[in-house]
């Protein structure tokens, strides 16, 4: 016995349709869409990736948050010389937390 499997919009329902992944805000999702509203979703992320909400609320996440590039100095830095650099070169940088890898990078890759 053939086992015959349909991947479905997750729209409306119809078929035929196809996986699509994409990113938005280093997470990454999976939708099934057919080529009506894959076409809709391109033009969203191509022209307003700020308001994506409707297709990010029907996928599903997958896997693990994606950071971005790592930097040396995110791997180990010294977080008051830091944060006392980023206020010389006009950065915003909080007192406490996490600095941000922009500014990581910045200091990383300062020159001296």
């Amino acid at each position: 016995m053939a086992t015959i499997s349909t991947i479905a919009d997750d729209f409306d329902g119809s078929t035929p349709a196809e996986t699509v992944r994409f990113f938005v805000s280093g997470k990454e999702y999976a939708i099934d869409l057919n080529e009506e509203h894959r076409g809709e979703l391109q033009k969203v992320l191509a022209e307003f990736e700020d308001k994506m909400d409707s297709y990010v609320t029907k996928a599903r996440a997958v896997g693990k948050a994606r950071t971005g590039k790592t930097s040396k100095a995110a791997a180990s830095y010294d977080a008051k010389a830091v944060r006392a650099w980023a206020a010389d070169n006009e950065y915003e940088v909080a007192d406490r937390g996490r600095i941000p890898l922009e500014i990581l990078t910045a200091y990383e890759n300062r020159q001296s």
